[in-house]
């Protein structure tokens, strides 16, 4: 007799719809209830007659934390990622995970128990469980913006060395020489590449690297406006900031202190977020795709899935150029 989810549900002791909610990967159903049920509807062989129903996972981690910018760009890069799915026969089930929820189920466990056949993961920070299991996952999976050794994990992100030359060499040929960078959070894998991008760009351009002209914040408004504080602070006459929002912190908060921007500071912003053009000046800004992003990383995912030693890939950003920049005073 062809197994069920009546079945499973009565074997269980559980209601039909709990065992098809666990079945789906439904995150209302606890960790603890889906793997119960994926494992004893694996035991009847309910999971190898739904083998046709191929299924990828989009896995947003630590979402809470995302700002504005970051959640239009997952949102369009999600939309774009499933519509390439769909073209390839593909089911895409989105998810959401936070800190406890990893300690509680390991990654592998949690692919194998929602039935997936691979996974793209965002917003993973380095401090994350997951992170940490990225390098022995036997799943295919698609990490945004964080390379690991595994032959199974690929990586798909905008070049954020060539975005620092681009925004460096923008900034150089205007005539600044001294150039603060406002980074994000330490624990996100990006902005280690994002420094790396920004520092290599000083040397090309034989622009002395001084650490004091460094800043942390966390993709936030307000760290753009704990930022200016610091650069005003200094002899910075120009700012390249690792997001469109800290960009728009930074302005906003320069304004309030009496500069005349782009006068006094020339800021660059990353993303190309639509914010951009609500900001007064309008901010110049090292430009990704998106779309681009999404339809990359499916096709990245689909190949490790089917064995296609495609890993890594580095879409390139592009300068658009506005109001916020221009040659220093003197």
């Amino acid at each position: 007799m062809k197994p069920t989810v009546r079945k499973i549900a009565e074997d269980l002791g559980l209601s039909s719809a709990t065992v098809s909610k666990a079945l789906s990967g439904r995150q209302e159903i606890s960790s603890e209830t889906r793997a119960r049920v994926t494992a004893y509807a694996n035991e009847l062989g309910y999971l190898k007659s739904t083998a046709n129903r191929r299924r990828l996972g989009i896995l947003t981690v630590n979402a809470p934390d995302m700002d504005e910018s970051q959640s239009s760009l997952m949102f369009n890069l999600m939309v774009n990622f499933q519509k390439y799915a769909s073209r390839l026969q593909y089911d895409v089930i989105i998810v959401t995970i936070g800190f406890e929820e990893q300690k509680r189920e390991t990654l592998d466990h949690f692919a194998y128990a929602n039935n997936f056949d691979g996974l793209f993961i965002a917003g993973l920070k380095t401090t994350d469980p997951y992170y940490q299991q990225l390098e022995t996952t036997t799943t295919p999976i698609v990490a945004m913006d964080i390379h690991v050794a595994n032959p199974l994990v690929g990586n798909v992100g905008t070049n954020s060395i060539s975005g620092g030359e681009l925004a460096i060499r923008h900034l150089a040929e205007l005539g600044h020489k001294r150039i603060g960078l406002l980074n994000g959070h330490s624990e996100a894998y990006i902005s280690q590449e994002r420094l790396a991008g920004y520092m290599a760009a000083l040397y090309m351009h034989k622009i002395h690297f001084d650490p004091d002209l460094c800043y942390d914040g966390d993709y936030s408004l307000e760290s753009g406006a704990k930022a200016a504080d610091y650069f005003a602070k200094t002899d910075a006459t120009a700012i390249y900031c690792a997001s469109d929002l800290m960009a728009q912190g930074v302005i906003q908060r320069f304004m309030e202190l009496g500069f005349n921007l782009p006068q006094d500071y020339s800021i660059v912003g990353f993303d190309n977020m639509s914010l951009c053009l609500g900001c007064m000046p309008t901010i110049t800004t090292i430009a990704q795709n998106p779309a681009d992003l999404g339809e990359a990383a499916c096709a990245v995912l689909y190949g490790l899935t089917q064995k296609i030693p495609i890993r890594n890939v580095k879409l390139e950003p592009y300068l658009v150029v506005r109001e916020s920049t221009a040659p220093p005073r003197g």
